[in-house]
C-alpha cells in the first residue's frame, strides 16, 4: 500500500470512528444504517489508487455504495441487482472507449513473456490480463503450471507441442472475461473450476490413463466463460 492509499484509508477510518463515538455519546444524532457497507467501500476505494488493474476495485466500490443506499432505503433491495448490472455496463463501456489499446488488441507472447516464479520447487507462470486480449504460446517450452488473472479481457494459453509435466496445475481467476486453454490429445484435463453466472466448456480428454499426462485446472470464474480444448 502506497502513502496516498494509507492516507485515504486512514482518514476514512478515523472519520468513521469519530462519528460513531459521538453518536454513542449522544453528542450528535446521525443515522448509521448500513455502516457495515463501509467495510466494502473503504478497502475498494483505497485499492482504486493502489491496484494496477482498477476495474474490480471500481465495481466493488460501486456495489458497496449501492448496498449502503439500499440499507438506508434510498433504493429498493429488490432492484439492487439492476443497478449492479448498470454499474458493470458503465465501467466496461468506459474501459472499452478510453482504455483500449490502439490498433490490434491481440498480443501474442512466447512463454518467456509470462513472469515465472518458484512455487513448491517448480516454475509457475504469472499472467495478469485486464481490458485487453493476450495470447501465450508454450510450444517447445517446459510447462509446470500457471496462475492466470483475467478481468474484462481475453486470455489464451496454447499448450500444444509443449512439454507439460504430469500433474501441472493452472489456477484461474476470471471475471467479466474469457479464458481459452488448448492442449494436446495426450493430456488429460481435470476441471475443478467454481462458477457464478459463468460457463466452463471442456472439449478435451477428461479420462485418466497410464499413457496420459494429467493437467489440473482449478479456480473460479464469474460473469465469464472458460473453454478448454
Amino acid at each position: 500500500m502506497n502513502r496516498t492509499s494509507k492516507i485515504i484509508g486512514g482518514i476514512a477510518l478515523l472519520a468513521f470512528g469519530v462519528v460513531w463515538a459521538l453518536e454513542l455519546l449522544n453528542i450528535i444524532n446521525i443515522s448509521l444504517d448500513g455502516w457495515w457497507a463501509l467495510f466494502i467501500i473503504v478497502p475498494c476505494f483505497v485499492n482504486i489508487f493502489n491496484d494496477k488493474h482498477k476495474a474490480g476495485s471500481i465495481i466493488g466500490f460501486g456495489i458497496g455504495i449501492l448496498l449502503l443506499l439500499a440499507a438506508r432505503n434510498v433504493i429498493l433491495w429488490a432492484d439492487i441487482w439492476k443497478y449492479m448490472i448498470c454499474l458493470v455496463a458503465v465501467v466496461w463501456g468506459i474501459a472499452l472507449l478510453f482504455f483500449s489499446k490502439k490498433g490490434c488488441c491481440c498480443h501474442c507472447h512466447a512463454a518467456s513473456s509470462a513472469k515465472a516464479v518458484a512455487v513448491d520447487g517448480g516454475n509457475m507462470h504469472k499472467i495478469d490480463v485486464s481490458f485487453s486480449k493476450q495470447e501465450y504460446s508454450y510450444e517447445g517450452q517446459r510447462f509446470e503450471g500457471a496462475e492466470v488473472h483475467n478481468s474484462f479481457g481475453f486470455t489464451s494459453l496454447d499448450l500444444r507441442n509443449a512439454d507439460v509435466i504430469d500433474g501441472a496445475v493452472i489456477t484461474l481467476d476470471c471475471s467479466f472475461g474469457g479464458i481459452e486453454i488448448r492442449v494436446d490429445k495426450g493430456i488429460c484435463v481435470k476441471n475443478d473450476i467454481e462458477t457464478a453466472f459463468a460457463g466452463v466448456e471442456c472439449n478435451c480428454n477428461t479420462q485418466q490413463a497410464d499413457d496420459l499426462k494429467t493437467l489440473y485446472v482449478k479456480g473460479r470464474c464469474s460473469f465469464g466463460c472458460i473453454e478448454i480444448k
